[in-house]
């Protein structure tokens, strides 16, 4: 009998569980004896369904040790592709002390690829494999992965970094809870570590990690797709009314991109979701929507999100669209539990009610929930397909693009989507900060994201090539940065700007940016003290110099109407020009055109 098909009383589950790691159990580990239940699931009468035992050589996890975006294949550890039985002995016993210290059955995987790669490198050489794991040998293993290569970005680049830290903590694993073996001999590197072997270490490299390397979607990628999944969710009526196939998969893969824009959850939380999972409050005349889901990434369980009307939209579309698949599941349900099939119950039960159900083509049409890996290598490429764009986009890069969306909201500077993001303001980083069931993680990446973008704004200023205009800061700013003693006291432009930088408060007002602490609202930064106005700010002057050349054409304003639509004109003008735009050549343009055109999604 399988251990899948085992099912155990209390009584005896108890007495065949895998012992923990301990010294006694570590002796029968070595020499092969150890034996026990190590995966398995609780059934609702008490009693215990089985999935796997440590000698088995494939670990079969159930669906709930995984997330929502988790694949049947990625629920399982397979021991067999290691082929020394004493390495597969000194693997299952590191894996087995990592799930007793709670690692997520996805980072297990990671530590056995990494192990198992070790182990393969160590069977290619009868020396390294007589000599077993020392210093000598791990230099060896550390000078192997250097020539390693992978392909990124469509060019083959050496191992990053983190890979070799992460090869090399293999080694680091082994010497920890393998000690006792004979393979082990000494530490990998008694006086280093994996990240130094990888050359995670010194100043250049401090700088890179503080650097996000996942980009921002572009606006011009962006917003033909807003437009694009935009048009579906308005005609979701329409399509749901027609069932047809194509169109449904476009609506449905469109409510997932605005779940992922507009909330800046992972993609296992979104496909966590259940129907109907949110919930309203209004305060000071603004609703404020929350959508309840499960964060696995950080072990958080049940968290809220803060999200815009369009997605709950979303989730109710979403809802309605898996409806006859949440049906096909109820008698399936029905079904597994007249037979006793506990492990398809279990399963089932895992997914029901959840509003990303799919039918996977591989396993006869069965019920599940949709991955992370077909939305984001299948279904986000196709997006872009549609709008004709080669941007490689990708589930992860929403979350970054949403906390960059939501501080350029709070700061008063939003390019584009701002009927989307209006919801976000200090008030919501406020709701964030100082509630325990929103999602904390979120928030200390929206901090992280405004610092970057505050740094970027502020590095700009001191660049000499960037023209700049306002109050008494913004000559001061114009004068250090040109200042060659100065440069050189800090070493070089770039760490001066930083360090002037750092105690520049910035708050946008449309208009410009103020630098006051105490909230200057003159609204005049080009001339008020704290002031400072960029290239960012060209399409607002642009704009306000349209409306001035637009009321000095009208007969019914008066003289003191046209004296201020000049001083206005005037101003524009003053601004535009420090800023290096051609402002005679700007008028004839604006008089060549009939009207003005705004891009709004």
């Amino acid at each position: 009998m399988s251990s899948i098909e085992l099912i155990l009383t209390q009584a005896e589950f108890a007495t065949q569980q895998c012992p923990k790691p301990s010294d006694s159990t570590l002796e029968r580990a070595i020499d092969g004896s150890l034996t026990g239940i190590v995966t398995y699931i609780k059934l609702a009468n008490g009693e215990y369904q089985t999935y796997s035992r440590f000698e088995d050589d494939v670990w079969v996890f159930p669906a709930s040790q995984g997330t929502k975006a988790t694949i049947a294949s990625h629920l399982k550890l397979n021991f067999a592709t290691i082929s020394d039985t004493q390495m597969k002995r000194m693997a299952k016993w590191v894996v087995w002390g990592k799930m007793k210290e709670d690692l997520a059955v996805g980072s297990l995987q990671k530590v056995l690829t990494n192990l198992n790669t070790y182990f393969q490198w160590v069977l290619s050489s009868d020396t390294t494999v007589t000599h077993g794991l020392t210093a000598f040998t791990s230099n060896a293993y550390v000078k192997y992965v250097n020539t390693l290569t992978s392909k990124r970005k469509g060019e083959i680049k050496p191992l990053a970094e983190g890979t070799k830290a992460h090869r090399f903590l293999a080694l680091e694993n082994l010497y920890r809870y393998c000690k006792a073996f004979d393979f082990v001999k000494e530490h990998p590197w008694s006086e280093s570590s994996a990240s130094e072997q990888a050359g995670m270490v010194g100043e250049a490299y401090k700088e890179t990690i503080g650097k996000p390397k996942t980009p921002i979607i572009p606006d011009g990628v962006l917003i033909p797709l807003c437009q694009f999944t935009k048009s579906y969710l308005d005609r979701a009526d329409e399509i749901l009314a027609s069932e047809g196939k194509k169109e449904s998969l476009l609506l449905r893969d469109s409510c997932i991109f605005w779940l992922l824009l507009t909330t800046g959850m992972r993609v296992h939380e979104v496909l966590g979701i259940k129907r109907g999972a949110y919930r309203s409050e209004t305060r000071d005349d603004i609703t404020y929507y929350y959508i309840e889901t499960v964060s696995e990434k950080t072990h958080t369980g049940l968290a809220e999100w803060i999200a815009p009307e369009i997605a709950t939209q979303a989730i109710d579309i979403l809802g309605s669209l898996s409806a006859p698949l949440q049906a096909q599941l109820e008698r399936d349900l029905v079904k597994a539990k007249a037979s006793n099939d506990h492990s398809e119950v279990h399963r089932l039960e895992q997914i029901s009610d959840h509003i990303c159900l799919s039918k996977s083509l591989k396993k006869n049409n069965a019920l599940t929930i949709l991955s992370g890996i077909t939305i984001t290598n299948l279904r986000l490429p196709n997006l872009c397909k549609q709008v004709a764009s080669d941007w490689n986009l990708s589930s992860h890069q929403f979350r970054r693009t949403f906390a960059n969306y939501a501080v350029h909201s709070e700061l008063g500077d939003l390019r584009a989507l701002k009927d989307h993001f209006k919801h976000w303001s200090i008030t919501m980083t406020a709701l964030y900060a100082f509630n325990d069931d929103l999602d904390s993680e979120l928030f200390e990446e929206l901090l992280r994201e405004k610092y970057l973008v505050e740094e970027e704004i502020k590095q700009d200023w001191f660049e000499l090539d960037t023209p700049i205009t306002g109050g008494v800061m913004a000559q001061k700013i114009m004068q250090v940065r040109k200042d060659g003693e100065l440069i050189k006291v800090f070493g070089s432009l770039s760490d001066m700007a930083k360090a002037f930088s750092s105690s520049i408060p910035i708050r946008s007002t449309g208009l410009g940016w103020c630098t006051n602490d105490d909230e200057c609202k003159c609204g005049k930064p080009d001339s008020c003290e704290s002031g400072i106005v960029d290239k960012r700010h060209l399409p607002y002057w642009g704009g306000l110099l349209v409306q001035q050349m637009k009321l000095m054409q009208l007969d019914d304003i008066g003289e003191i109407g046209r004296e201020a639509a000049q001083k206005g004109m005037e101003r524009c003008e003053k601004v535009l020009t420090a800023l290096g735009v051609d402002v005679e050549a700007m008028k004839q343009e604006i008089n060549q055109r009939e009207h003005i055109e705004v891009i709004n999604v």
